[in-house]
């Protein structure tokens, strides 16, 4: 191909060599102007050539320095943007090598460019968010090229920007609204610059600042506290005015009336109630002494609800003065209020030291009941099974409390770092005082019972009859009504059925029966060698209960063997009667004072 195009090049020189050379000669030009002439071509064709030789061979240097140049900026650009553009084939020709460069070069550019752009507008949002937010914009360094890290950097600074900004909104609008609802409860209007900004409904007004949310919260706090300061004073208005109202005397329909339209908690309504606390507290002025008896009854009340002590009554001295003043009025009401606040504070300790009385007085009651005889003629319903039952309940009950009051007073000592009194003794001085006293109380009256039958039993033993108080007792029987006498029991062999007998056939009887032989008789009829009863004997006793529950009867005749074999013989003398348990319903009405 080459040699080809060399061919032409020669034979269109030659050609064109002739037609200058016979050009020449129709001139007229002689041999040495046309050898002249034919240097000339000759110089310009060697210009020419050198002229082109030139230029391509600038145009090679020019690739060369393009490709040089690209390459360099290829090979940074394809570091600093972190591509993967493949390096250029061996093989390729200058201008493949320079078309290649060039090209991955523009593409580089074209990344370099959406980078760029990106970054700004990062960077934008940041700004506006950082504006909005007053925060610091990131400390990124600028960078001619952006790289991808840094990119998602500022993206994750952003979202985390708008992230912030949505809590600070919620955070706003909630201060915001609290803040208003507090402005509306204390009447007030915004004032200053802040607060109108705060209310504004201009979008965007605010800056959601950390510094602003913080004056915001301490705004709200501060209004929180004058609306909870507000509360207390109404509702201590409220109090005062219904304390002072009564001990006034005054219509508490009308007091109710007035309240109910001072309802609340506002700057007006407060207002209102100390304008009405005011004028009762002139009312007050003209009832002095009336104020102080009332607050004396008061105070003899909160003495009592916490145990205070003799020596701590008489050490208040405002107490036992005549003279009515205001300074008398100011310490009762002063000492009032301390007890009832100490009151209050330990309230959960005072309950529960009124719930174990009201369980010890429970068990007295109890105790009381099955002392008390008569209750054995109404047992009705199985009543003193129930009886027993409230009281196993009660003295199960009882140490439950305790424990729970010592574990109270326990925690209470450890928190206050000082002993918790009744009166002037601690709680369980207090409770094992109370059980001590019980327990002497018992065995007094123990000693006062077995003192009592063995008097009566000498009685007895000397004078072979009860006392007066018992023949009074039968005298009264034998007036009862005929209809409610009933036979007492069948007849025993050698023994007439008579109802009732006459106090001449008792006594009489009572004289002629030897005491020892009933003594030792019944003993052996009726009694084991441990006291108790046999099976023989319930089944007698049964056989005549006549509707008489048959746990009732068994405490029945235990009752009357604890009186004396002696005195349960001669009573069945005067009833006629062989059997005591066939008089045991009879017998328990004579011989139970």
């Amino acid at each position: 191909m080459e040699r080809h195009q060399e061919e032409e090049i020669m034979k269109e020189l030659r050609n064109t060599t002739e037609q200058l050379h016979g050009l020449w000669k129709e001139i007229g030009f002689d041999e040495a102007a046309c050898s002249e002439r034919r240097e000339m071509i000759t110089a310009h064709v060697k210009d020419l050539l050198k002229t082109m030789w030139e230029q391509e061979n600038k145009l090679k240097k020019k690739l060369l320095s393009s490709i040089e140049d690209n390459g360099q900026e290829f090979y940074q650009l394809n570091k600093e943007l972190g591509t993967t553009l493949p390096d250029p084939e061996e093989n390729l020709s200058l201008l493949e090598l320079e078309r290649y460069l060039r090209h991955s070069v523009e593409k580089l550019q074209d990344e370099v460019k959406k980078r760029r752009l990106r970054i700004r507008e990062l960077r934008q949002a940041e700004q506006e968010l950082c504006e909005r937010l007053i925060e610091e914009p990131s400390n990124v360094v600028n960078k001619p090229i952006p790289t991808l890290d840094d990119m998602e950097d500022l993206e994750r600074r952003i979202r985390t920007l708008e992230q912030e900004k949505i809590n600070r909104e919620k955070t706003f609008q909630h201060l915001k609204s609290n803040i208003a609802r507090l402005m509306e409860e204390l009447e007030q209007k915004a004032n200053t610059t802040f607060e109108r900004d705060i209310l504004s409904e201009v979008e965007g007004l605010f800056t959601l600042s950390q510094q602003n949310l913080k004056q915001m919260k301490h705004l709200n706090e501060e209004y929180e506290q004058r609306v909870k300061d507000n509360k207390t004073e109404s509702l201590e208005l409220h109090e005062r005015i219904r304390l002072l109202s009564d001990r006034l005397g005054l219509d508490p329909s009308e007091r109710d009336q007035f309240l109910a339209t001072a309802d609340g908690h506002t700057p007006s309504v407060l207002v209102k109630l100390r304008s009405e606390l005011s004028r009762l507290q002139e009312l007050k002025q003209q009832n002095m002494a009336r104020f102080i008896n009332q607050l004396r009854r008061e105070l003899e009340t909160w003495w009592e609800k916490c145990y205070i002590t003799d020596e701590e009554k008489n050490a208040f001295s405002p107490y036992l003065s005549e003279i009515y003043t205001e300074e008398i009025l100011e310490a009762h009401d002063a000492e009032v209020q301390r007890l009832q606040e100490y009151y209050t504070e330990n309230e959960k300790l005072f309950l529960k030291v009124k719930q174990r009385q009201e369980v010890w007085n429970k068990l007295m009651e109890l105790e009381e009941k099955a002392n008390d005889p008569n209750r054995l003629f109404g047992n009705r319903g199985c009543s003193l099974l129930q009886e027993e039952k409230e009281r196993k309940r009660v003295r199960n009950e009882l140490p439950r409390i305790e424990k729970e009051l010592e574990d109270l007073v326990l925690q209470w000592e450890v928190e206050k770092g000082k002993p918790f009194l009744l009166g002037d003794q601690s709680v369980s001085e207090y409770i094992q005082n109370q059980w001590e006293k019980y327990k002497n109380q018992k065995e007094q009256e123990k000693k006062d019972r077995q003192n009592a039958r063995a008097k009566q039993l000498n009685i007895e033993s000397r004078m072979g009859t009860r006392p007066p108080t018992v023949k009074r007792r039968i005298a009264r029987n034998d007036t009862l009504r005929t209809s409610k006498i009933r036979r007492i029991g069948e007849e025993s062999p050698g023994q007439s059925t008579t109802l009732t007998p006459t106090n001449a056939t008792r006594r009489t009887v009572l004289r002629e029966q030897n005491q020892n032989t009933l003594k030792n008789t019944t003993v052996q009829k009726f009694a084991k060698k441990d006291g108790t009863l046999s099976s023989n004997d319930i089944s007698t006793y049964s056989h005549f209960s006549d509707g008489i529950q048959r746990r009732s009867d068994v405490k029945i005749y235990e009752a009357l063997l604890s009186m004396g074999l002696t005195r349960l013989h001669s009573w069945c003398v005067v009833l006629h009667h062989a059997d005591p348990l066939q008089a045991c319903p009879k017998l328990l009405r004579l011989c139970l004072v």
